[in-house]
């Protein structure tokens, strides 16, 4: 298998007063734009009946101290995925959380399920996913998401877990998806955090795997991470920050 990311995915440090601003949604697009949001999701829906057209979010400007954007459909985010000349038009800058989970003995990486629709097979520092409006409210709450995630993905309660600040935006270059890096730390052992995925969690992820911090040259050198997984590894073992956005 060949592994390949499409290209340098960008970074960029966020400071310590970081916030989401929630926008307006901008102006409708043309009912031709609409007509191929609508054929390609219809087309997902019947190869994949379990696709959810849920609400996520999508930024439309970002620097270090802010991302301003507002809530869309996930439907008009995969049309962008699927045929990327929609860009021009939508614009989308979907956001994810992506945590790096320090457990006693090391960090956690899971190995995207094969059958995944995105980056499948790669290894990722889960919990991570998009950020989806999960109650009625307008704002963003970024330890919210990666706590639900978490839950999800691992099995995890909130209370088992310590959120930090906003550490880093990583942009993917293919899909323009932005993720937001985040450490996790938890008093769990591994083992207790690989019995709780095991009994509690979906399958996002076929494996979980313990990286104590003097392997982390040795995991990294496999180039079998996604980026922003990487990049909070390379953070985590030098304090250094990767190329800026």
């Amino acid at each position: 298998m060949t592994r390949s990311f499409g290209g340098l995915w960008p970074a960029l440090p966020l400071s310590d007063c970081f916030r989401i601003d929630v926008e307006p949604p901008p102006p409708a697009v043309s009912a031709d734009i609409e007509q191929e949001i609508t054929r390609l999701w219809q087309q997902a829906c019947k190869a994949t009946p379990a696709l959810f057209n849920g609400c996520v979010f999508s930024a439309s400007r970002v620097t270090r101290t802010a991302i301003k954007g507002y809530w869309t459909e996930y439907r008009r985010v995969f049309a962008q995925m699927k045929n990327p000349a929609l860009f021009a038009y939508l614009r989308l800058q979907p956001l994810a959380v992506v945590g790096l989970l320090r457990t006693p003995e090391g960090y956690v990486l899971g190995r995207r399920h094969p059958s995944s629709i995105y980056q499948g097979n790669f290894w990722q520092s889960p919990p991570a996913g998009s950020i989806e409006k999960r109650t009625n409210t307008q704002s963003v709450h970024l330890a919210e998401q990666i706590l639900a995630e978490a839950k999800e993905e691992l099995g995890l309660d909130a209370q088992s877990l310590q959120v930090s600040r906003p550490i880093m935006a990583v942009r993917h270059p293919k899909t323009r998806v932005l993720d937001i890096g985040l450490m996790i730390k938890t008093p769990l052992s591994f083992k207790n955090v690989k019995e709780s995925w095991e009994h509690h969690a979906n399958r996002e992820y076929d494996q979980l795997a313990c990286v104590p911090a003097q392997n982390i040259a040795t995991w990294m050198a496999q180039n079998a991470i996604l980026p922003t997984s990487q990049y909070l590894l390379q953070h985590e073992a030098k304090g250094r920050m990767p190329r800026i956005l």
